[in-house]
Parts: structure tokens; C-alpha cells; sequence
């Protein structure tokens, strides 16, 4: 399977992104929540892009779309290049 890798800075373009791999993978929303174990009006805000507190859910979702996230953090002083 080919990987795409792409930076993601709002939540506006987590939700863009999830709604076209859901797509993409020829599911409805309804479908990809019951895949996803969430409700279906907390999948359509995600995709939304509407804040939300539940980043367990958000990473659940992720996972079950096959998209890892990864974050890139600042070296912390004293760190070896």
C-alpha cells in the first residue's frame, strides 16, 4: 500500500482529511462510525472540523483509517543532534 504523508495543523484539516480517506475507502459515515466504534454525529463533526475534547476517539478513528499520527517535538537543551 502506498503511504501519503502530509503535516496537519488545525483540526479543520484532520476533519478534511479523514472525511477523503473515508471516501476514498467507499465507506459512508455512518458505515466508517460503527467501524470506528463512535457515534455517527461525532464522526460528522469530526469531519466537520468541529473542536472536540475526546482525543481518544480522534486517535481511535485514525487508527482505523490506517493513519498514524506522529508528532515532531522541539530538541530539549542539552539533546545530541
Amino acid at each position: 500500500m502506498a503511504v501519503r504523508e502530509i503535516s496537519i495543523v488545525s483540526i479543520s484539516e484532520l476533519g478534511d482529511t479523514l472525511r477523503r480517506v473515508r471516501k476514498e475507502s467507499g465507506l459512508t459515515q455512518r458505515d466508517a462510525a460503527a467501524l470506528c466504534n463512535v457515534s455517527l454525529p461525532f464522526l460528522n463533526g469530526l469531519e466537520q472540523g468541529k473542536a472536540t475534547a475526546q482525543i481518544g476517539k480522534v486517535l481511535s478513528v485514525c487508527h482505523r483509517f490506517g493513519i498514524e499520527v506522529k508528532l515532531r517535538l522541539p530538541m530539549a537543551p542539552g539533546d545530541a543532534t
